[in-house]
């Protein structure tokens, strides 16, 4: 009796999910656990793994398809393994020497396909498009994506340098530039994307307030604290010391951690922080729960892990969910400040700008200081400006008179060379 690929809930709002990619055909041969379709919903990008051995019956619909949770999405007929495949008579009868030879055959052939496995992991099905309008040999071009992959921009820098760049285009894409635009198809995630952030706009009464913080002192524990965090593994950047004194100060001023209902607003007692991740075809915001209860070293590694995890597919359900208040970095981009959009059901959204050096005055002198703005979008209904300021006043404070040994834990061996506080 087949077995039923259903496509599965990726949390308890999520109603419907876009089949994004078929990882196997009809007829194909699959082992349990092994990913079979890539799916997006407005939680998470995933695979979803066969749940059992056996052969691809149907595949019941296409790629680019949104369908509701539940639903049953493919068939598997269900294959037993067979004891003794490799028969144990024909293996004492073998002679040592073809015996090596295969050995080393079937090294050869293990190795070539997990480099062919690795080599389509670089892959992403807009960058296979785009090969293929513009003719493009994907192994000849460098990735400089996360783990080497090709993105469109390495593609799109790869046509512009060939020989006769400009001439060669697609009959497609001579189409488009004679009617003076380019149509570009939604991808999923941009669909729900614009849904979400449309919705939010409408129903949200948008404020946004800005600070400009001196990150001086931070600037300077990070660059006495570099090879320490190198023998550590961690990237330092600065959002790990923002989103650590945020999630404090969300303790102190509750009403920022909260969601809106008609009946009342509803004040979280956990702080989870949700981490806005930039993607290749749009974003997404795992969460760090009880970001309150962790100092500096754990959470840089958690920020760095859920970023890794967002952009290599690997995010588990439970990884989106139950976020309280959003972190947006567009400084990483060179952006000195936005107006970012509140993630509903949450009240507020923290954008972080980009930190440069420039001249202030400082006790009546022109100094050089690392400065940054932050903005804070808040949700009229539920709070007014004073609230909001009283809360990004208590972040800019405790980043200007940083600490390290408020926040970073003390170890008893610390390692060589390390000039921070353990």
């Amino acid at each position: 009796m087949p077995v039923n690929v259903i496509m599965p809930q990726m949390g308890e709002s999520v109603a419907e999910g876009t089949i994004t990619r078929w990882l196997v055909h009809e007829g194909d041969r699959v082992e349990k656990e092994q990913p079979i379709v890539e799916i997006s919903t407005d939680k998470i990008d995933t695979e979803i793994p066969s749940p059992t051995r056996g052969r691809i019956k149907k595949i019941l619909y296409p790629e680019g398809k949104t369908i509701p949770v539940q639903e049953v999405i493919a068939q598997i007929e269900p294959v037993e393994a067979k004891e003794g495949e490799r028969s144990t008579i024909e293996e004492k009868e073998r002679s040592p020497l073809p015996e090596a030879i295969e050995k080393v055959k079937t090294l050869e052939m293990t190795t070539e396909i997990e480099r062919a496995g690795a080599r389509e992991k670089r892959y992403s099905p807009l960058v296979k498009k785009l090969a293929k309008e513009y003719e493009v040999n994907l192994e000849e071009i460098k990735g400089t994506g996360e783990g080497g992959r090709v993105t469109k921009k390495d593609i799109m820098d790869y046509v512009a340098l060939r020989p006769g760049a400009g001439t060669a285009l697609p009959a497609e894409a001579e189409q488009k530039i004679y009617e003076k635009e380019i149509f570009i198809p939604l991808s999923p995630k941009r669909k729900i994307t614009a849904d979400r952030m449309v919705q939010s706009k409408r129903t949200a009464a948008h404020v946004t307030t800005v600070f400009e913080v001196d990150m001086t002192k931070i600037a300077k524990y990070r660059d006495s604290n570099k090879e320490g965090m190198k023998r550590e593994e961690i990237h330092l950047t600065y959002l790990p010391f923002i989103t650590l004194v945020t999630a404090r100060a969300l303790k102190e001023h509750p009403i920022l951690n909260a969601s809106w209902a008609e009946e009342g607003i509803a004040q979280k007692n956990n702080v989870n922080i949700g981490i806005a991740v930039s993607l290749e075809d749009g974003l997404i915001v795992p969460v760090i729960k009880d970001a309150d209860k962790k100092d500096l070293l754990p959470l840089a590694k958690d920020i760095q892990d859920i970023a890794w995890r967002a952009r290599s597919k690997k995010l588990k359900p439970e990884d989106v969910q139950e976020g309280t208040f959003t972190i947006t970095n567009y400084g990483l981009n060179g952006s000195l400040f936005g107006t970012p959009v509140i993630l509903l059901p949450q009240v507020a959204i923290l954008g972080v700008g980009a930190v440069v050096k420039r001249p202030v005055v400082v006790d009546d002198a022109i100094a050089i200081r690392s400065m940054m703005y932050l903005s804070l979008s808040f949700d009229h209904r539920v709070m007014d400006g004073a609230h909001a300021d009283a809360f990004l006043r208590t972040i800019k404070d405790r980043l200007e008179k940083w600490e390290a040994s408020a926040y970073v834990t003390k170890r008893s061996s610390p390692p060589t060379g390390y000039g921070g506080v353990w």
